[in-house]
């Protein structure tokens, strides 16, 4: 088995990383873009905003979806070491 280490251990997965976020990036710049130019109308102003809501909800769970696995993983090689001590 090879050692670990983190030039062997970090994983960039193409379609997370590379093609999903930076579609997210340009949604918020767009939505953004899209709500600054409907201020003016009133009738554009809500569905703008909630697009805009909506984004920064995607890019949340993006973010999220990365994070809670990781928490979760630390967790139990933290039991795991804590039994092997004992």
């Amino acid at each position: 088995m090879s050692t670990q280490n983190y030039a062997n251990h970090g994983q960039v997965v193409t379609l997370y990383h590379k093609v999903l976020f930076p579609i997210l990036l340009l949604t918020l710049i767009g939505s953004c873009v899209n709500l600054y130019h409907s201020l003016d109308d009133h009738q554009r102003l809500y569905s703008a905003a909630l697009i805009v809501v909506l984004t920064i909800c995607l890019i949340l769970t993006f973010l999220l979806a990365r994070i809670f696995p990781l928490k979760a993983q630390d967790r139990a090689i933290r039991a795991e070491e804590n039994l092997r001590h004992f």
